[in-house]
């Protein structure tokens, strides 16, 4: 899918939020500035969460709906020595949880074991600023 402008990349996170339930993990792609933190808070503000922001420094946030639990994750900053344990613990109950997790290739796979629902999405830049979004479902 290619989102020409900014609105037409909002409508495609806004027709994601329709598409999606929890429990689910979904893994964002992209080089710096491509619009990962954008399409997430897009995402939100279609679930009714105003004021989302980037968790490139805490590296998580969270987020309630009325009827379920949002997990941000931002990985950029992540240490190449730190499993990243406590920001997913593998034996928390996630069955009404949506995890958000930006960067998913600077963390061991093994973190997202509790997820048999996934989705991964590709956020790339054209050449002519506009996004080519990629969307890979995958049950395991």
């Amino acid at each position: 899918m290619i989102a020409a402008d900014l609105e037409a990349f909002r409508a495609s996170a806004r027709a994601f939020a329709a598409e999606v339930h929890p429990p689910l993990l979904v893994l964002l792609s992209g080089n710096l500035g491509a619009g990962k933190t954008t399409f997430v808070s897009e995402v939100l503000k279609a679930w009714g969460i105003e004021g989302a922001n980037s968790p490139t420094f805490n590296l998580r946030n969270d987020y309630d709906t009325a009827t379920f639990h949002v997990i941000h994750l931002d990985f950029y900053r992540l240490k190449p020595n730190d499993n990243a344990l406590d920001l997913l613990p593998p034996d928390a109950d996630y069955s009404a949880t949506v995890v958000f997790a930006e960067w998913p290739e600077k963390v061991h796979p093994h973190l997202f074991q509790p997820f048999a629902e996934r989705t991964h999405i590709t956020i790339e830049i054209t050449a002519d600023d506009s996004r080519r979004l990629s969307f890979a479902g995958v049950t395991v």
